[in-house]
This record gives C-alpha cells, sequence and structure tokens, in this order.
C-alpha cells in the first residue's frame, strides 16, 4: 500500500503545480479547498482543481489545491475511489482499517514532509461526504487524522472543517 500512496502523492505534486495558477469556481469566483489543520485555518486555492476519471462503470475522484505562503508550499489531495467499484454519487466515502476509499495528504513541498492517513493504523482515518457532483461540479466536505508518512515532524496532523467547491476538469 505504501508505493501506491508515494506514487499517488508525486502525482498529486506534479498535477498541482502544472495547473494554471487562477481557478475558477462554478460560480465564477475563485475555486479553493479549505480546511483546519491542527487548529489554523487554511485555504488552497492555487491550482485548486478536481478530476474524474472513468474506467468502465469505475470512477475515482482527485481532488488537489496549494496554499502558497512566503517560501513554502503547502499541498492537499483528496483520491476517492468506491470501494464497490461504481459510479462516485453523493455519499460518505472513508479511509480507515476496514475500508480504503479515501486518501487525504497533507504536505509541505519545499520539505517533502507529508502526512496521510493510513488504515492500517487504527486512529488514522479520512472521510469525504459528496454532497453534489455532475459532470462539471463537486462539491463536499472532508475530514481526517493523518500520520507522519515522510521527513520528520509530528507525529500525527488532525483535518476538520474541510470543504470545497470545484469545477471538474
Amino acid at each position: 500500500m505504501k508505493p501506491y500512496k508515494f506514487s499517488l502523492f508525486l502525482f498529486a505534486i506534479i498535477f498541482a503545480f502544472s495547473c494554471n495558477k487562477n481557478s475558477s469556481s462554478p460560480g465564477g469566483g475563485t475555486a479553493a479547498i479549505k480546511a483546519t489543520i491542527d487548529g489554523s485555518s487554511q485555504t488552497f486555492n492555487v491550482g485548486a482543481t478536481a478530476s474524474l476519471v472513468s474506467f468502465g462503470s469505475e470512477q475515482a475522484l482527485s481532488i488537489t489545491g496549494v496554499q502558497s505562503n512566503s517560501n513554502t508550499a503547502y499541498l492537499i489531495t483528496l483520491a476517492l475511489m468506491p470501494s464497490n467499484g461504481s459510479s462516485i454519487t453523493p455519499g460518505t466515502y472513508t479511509g480507515n482499517a476496514s475500508s480504503d476509499e479515501v486518501e487525504l495528504t497533507y504536505a509541505q513541498a519545499s520539505t517533502g514532509i507529508a502526512y496521510q492517513n493510513d488504515p492500517t493504523i487504527s486512529s488514522s482515518n479520512a472521510t469525504v461526504v459528496i454532497t453534489s457532483i455532475s459532470s462539471t461540479n463537486v462539491k463536499g466536505t472532508f475530514s481526517g487524522t493523518l500520520v507522519l508518512e515522510t521527513g520528520s515532524g509530528a507525529a500525527t496532523k488532525t483535518i476538520t472543517n474541510g470543504s470545497f467547491d470545484l469545477a471538474i476538469k
């Protein structure tokens, strides 16, 4: 599982930095992913985007955003793939010891420090609630307890009050 997560993390970084700097939400405003991380409100509005990939009757959703703060860039990614092998519909998806539908990553690009939910650790989890999804837009909330995967730092990061309303590219 670890090699898959690391590959997903690298893909997300490359994808995030190759996107346009200005993203737009379906309503014409600036698209953003918002979350409270260890009690600090953060906004990831650089390259904030969602991608929906279909293969047969299955779908996968990737959500990525970057927060640029002085000389440091922080990245947040969510990857979602229903365990029942179907399309993504409104509902609750989990990444924990009993389900591996969600991967949530928070990383500091300049240092290589990365936190991610790890379904093999009972205290690590991630939840995404899709409130609406169409071929052009996805809206929802997320939260989780992430563990340190690479680099050095605190053992965990707690994400609460996560939200997104993004155009699907």
